[in-house]
Order: C-alpha cells, then structure tokens, then sequence
C-alpha cells in the first residue's frame, strides 16, 4: 500500500474507528493507541480490497479485536477509569453516547454499528461473526435498556 493510499484511508476512516476504539475502552489515551495500531497494521497488511468498504468493514473488526484484547491485558484490568468525554457535534449526541457507552459491551457496538455507522443487520452480522438474529436480539434489547436509562428519574411516559 502507497503512503497516499494509506493517508486516504486515515482521513476517510479516523473518527469512525477512534468513536468504535472509544465505546470499547472508554478513554482517550487507549482509544488513540488502538487508532494508531489499526492503521499500522492496514500499512502492513499486503492484500488488497475489493472496495472502500470492504476496508472500512476490516479496519472495524481489527479495531474491535484490539480493543477486546486490551480489555482482556493485565494492565488494563489493574487502572482506573478517568471521566473524558469524546468530542461530538452535537450535546444530545453526546449524552445519547454517553448512554451507549453505559451498555454492555455486546448491546454498545450492534447499536454503535448500526446507528453511529450505518451498517444493516446483515452486514454487523458478518463484521461481528455472530448470526443475525443475534444481532436484531442485541440491538433490541439494547434499545430496551437505553429507553430505560432515558426514562430513569424522567416522567417522560
């Protein structure tokens, strides 16, 4: 892969993975070193792909793999969390996040994935390699519990 192809991709790709790095960890400094490990590992990787898509769905699933995996180290296991928050466009996109990001890890990333990225059941399927029923399960019950983080302590009903 050519320099100019790579910087393409980071342009194209950055906030996409650093927000998918981010709902994981849940800390900027982490979010960012996974970022940079994505693109050094797409520097390196030696085949091509059939479409942009077919980049953005692999750097999605190595940033996904390398997030779990520094979940699972020792190191992030013995640290404290510090309150940062991601920068976002809007305040009620930021609290929504805020609100995703209070969700289990498997309900977080269908409904990141396919509202925050656009992605269809079928294709979540596919970049998380479980079925779809699994995936249209997750997002329900996830959109169930964000309606009760939303609802708590509100008389919105």
């Amino acid at each position: 892969m050519d320099n100019d192809e790579l910087v393409g991709y980071v342009n194209r790709y950055h906030k996409t993975v650093y927000r998918l790095a981010y709902s994981y960890v849940k800390n900027c400094a982490d979010a960012d070193d996974i970022c940079q490990d994505a693109f050094v590992k797409l520097m390196d990787y030696s085949g091509k792909f059939a479409s942009e898509e077919d980049c953005k769905r692999w750097l999605i699933r190595v940033v996904i793999n390398l997030s779990k995996n520094l979940l699972k180290s020792c190191r992030f296991t013995r640290t404290t969390e510090l309150n940062e928050d991601i920068p976002l466009e809007t305040a009620a996109d930021g609290e929504l996040l805020a609100l995703v990001k209070q969700l289990p890890i498997k309900y977080g990333e269908c409904i990141h994935l396919y509202y925050y990225e656009g992605y269809s059941v079928k294709e979540i399927a596919e970049i998380l390699k479980i079925s779809q029923t699994a995936v249209t399960s997750r997002l329900s019950r996830g959109r169930n519990r964000l309606k009760t983080l939303l609802t708590e302590g509100n008389d919105y009903e």
